[in-house]
């Protein structure tokens, strides 16, 4: 099926893309500042973490240590657990004042997964720096506290211990992130509606489309 001739070809929408510079221009730089606008007004949310340790006390020999890193491996899982944990969650409430419940500090508390490290961290996310930054130091004081009277009412053979306090608490996400994919949007969806008002509006962008269009109706009268 052949396209009519007076149909925009590629050329011709490049025509209207320039034509059009001004309001593109125009629009991307109105987006970009959206995109900014929207980072610094949004509700931020900021991560701190804490890094803690499975440890298997035991003699220095070769095969106990082995084996001592096998069981603290396979207590990770209890571990991690246990972050999140009402036993956890309750002490930190308790501690720091918190006007959260248990499940709703549990939400804000994560665990990134070492499937084979006894290396754990606990990561907490919430709106205020300095108190997201507390609740992390607090969750793994907590669970260190806790896996060591765990150890001693079962005897267990691991507990943990911090290696690093918590971090300095950091804003998740990218102001220049926001912009660059605001202004990509803006980009595209001006480009878009410049070529759409170009066809709507019919107009004639150039002489080679008038000699196209007027040569295509003529072939086509053509016996």
């Amino acid at each position: 099926m052949r396209s009519p001739v007076d149909a925009p070809q590629l050329r011709d929408y490049a025509r209207m893309v320039v034509s059009g510079w001004l309001v593109i221009l125009c629009a991307t730089a109105l987006s970009a500042g959206i995109g900014w606008l929207s980072w610094e007004r949004s509700t931020p949310y900021y991560q701190s973490s804490t890094t803690l340790f499975v440890i298997t006390p035991g003699s220095a020999t070769t095969l106990d240590a082995y084996y001592g890193q096998l069981v603290a491996v396979s207590r990770v899982d209890t571990f991690q657990q246990l972050a999140t944990s009402s036993q956890v969650t309750s002490r930190i409430i308790d501690q720091l004042g918190l006007a959260e419940t248990t499940e709703e500090l549990a939400a804000q508390i994560s665990v990134a997964p070492t499937p084979t490290s006894a290396l754990f961290d606990v990561v907490v996310t919430g709106t205020d720096p300095a108190r997201t930054q507390e609740i992390a130091d607090a969750v793994g004081a907590n669970m260190v506290e806790l896996s060591r009277q765990l150890a001693a009412v079962d005897t267990a053979t691991t507990e943990l211990v911090m290696v690093d306090g918590a971090s300095l608490a950091v804003r998740q996400g990218s102001v220049w992130r926001s912009i660059l994919t605001a202004t990509a949007l803006g980009f595209a969806l001006s480009v878009v509606l410049v070529c759409a008002h170009g066809v709507v509006v019919d107009r004639l962008l150039g002489r080679r489309e008038v000699d196209r269009v007027v040569g295509g109706a003529a072939a086509e009268r053509e016996p």
